[in-house]
């Protein structure tokens, strides 16, 4: 056989191997997940085990908030009724599922909210405490010890994530991450901000377009006062609005796919390749870009929106407050008819041997 047939069948055979390792390559950590879940649930005593475990259809795993605990009530396990062995027994759940970005963000914010109860007990040192890191609650949903589908949450002030097990697929929306301050005006932590990457990668894309892009992209000069898809809210924006990514150019399509990274990459590797995948496989012409809010020093907002992703960011004037910095932040990260893994547990129901026994 001649020399250049044989380099021909290697690099088919190289091309294939490749193309196979990559499809194996995105497999989402469930064992680990579910180990940690497990442990977590048995380092608890039978009370707490208990006040952690819900059914997965319990009304609860859509009940969340970005709301302080004294506006809002929270059920499952706060880290103020946990043990320091409990603790890191829950720290262990978030990092199985959490890259380290995402985790460094998540406890980010949490001690944000530590340094937010320092301030509040100075300026009002007799109210009930609204704020701090042990004001995180956990809550199991199904059983991960045996249960195909199951899930976990964390809820607290400016935070909540929810993940859903189904099989050996992993749904890790929908998402909300907050920061107030979104950037620490004084202090021993002056100047920290937890969330600077999603506002300076989402100022930065809208910086690259040009005047006629930018006409197609501001859908309002003012920005609204919150996400539009927040608690309660994910099925509030039907159709995607602003400047369709068709129209972008390499690098401003490199700039747009890093703000969504941003995002997805939150998440354990293999679990934001997946999701990367799946916002993209739709076709990148299908993602729009919106922004509101366009005069300097006032609040302002952006939004991505296609077939399989919603991301939303704003940076407003703090509560209470129409004046002053713009300095706090609230994100969401949505899948329009696939949060809370309602597409991957349709289908379990209709494949399950178990589910169809049931009929």
């Amino acid at each position: 056989m001649k020399p250049f047939v044989l380099t021909a069948i290697f690099l088919i055979s190289v091309t294939v191997a490749n193309a196979q390792e990559q499809k194996e390559e995105y497999k989402a950590p469930v064992a680990e997940i579910r180990q940690a879940a497990v442990a977590f649930l048995e380092g608890l005593g039978p009370e707490l085990r208990k006040q952690a475990s819900f059914s997965l259809d319990d009304k609860e795993r859509r009940a969340w908030s970005n709301l302080p605990t004294t506006s809002f009530k929270r059920e499952g396990v706060s880290f103020k009724e946990m043990s320091p062995e409990q603790r890191s027994l829950a720290h262990q759940l978030l990092q199985s599922t959490l890259s380290s970005q995402g985790y460094l963000k998540t406890t980010g914010i949490m001690h944000l909210d530590e340094l937010l109860k320092a301030m509040a007990a100075e300026r009002r040192p007799n109210r009930t405490p609204m704020f701090g890191h042990d004001l995180y609650w956990i809550g199991i949903f199904g059983n991960p010890s045996k249960d195909e589908a199951w899930g976990w949450q964390l809820d607290g002030h400016h935070l909540a994530l929810n993940i859903t097990v189904v099989g050996d697929e992993v749904s890790v929306r929908p998402a909300f991450m907050g920061s107030d301050p979104a950037r620490l005006p004084e202090g021993t932590y002056s100047g920290w901000k937890v969330q600077n990457a999603e506002d300076e990668k989402g100022k930065q894309f809208f910086a690259s377009l040009n005047e006629k892009q930018r006409a197609k992209a501001i859908i309002d000069n003012v920005a609204p006062r919150d996400v539009i898809t927040g608690p309660t809210r994910g099925d509030q924006l039907k159709t995607p609005s602003g400047l369709s990514a068709g129209e972008l150019n390499a690098n401003q399509r490199r700039l747009l796919i890093s703000l969504i990274n941003e995002y997805a990459h939150n998440y354990e590797h293999n679990i934001a390749h997946i999701q990367m995948d799946r916002i993209l496989e739709t076709g990148i012409e299908k993602i729009h870009f919106a922004w509101a809010g366009t005069e300097e020093g006032k609040p302002y907002y952006y939004r991505i929106h296609g077939p399989t992703v919603i991301i939303e960011f704003d940076n407003h004037f703090p509560p209470g407050r129409n004046s002053g910095p713009v300095n706090h932040i609230h994100t969401v990260f949505r899948e329009p008819g696939n949060d809370y893994a309602e597409d991957l547990l349709k289908k379990h129901l209709l494949e399950s041997p178990h589910h169809q026994a049931e009929k």
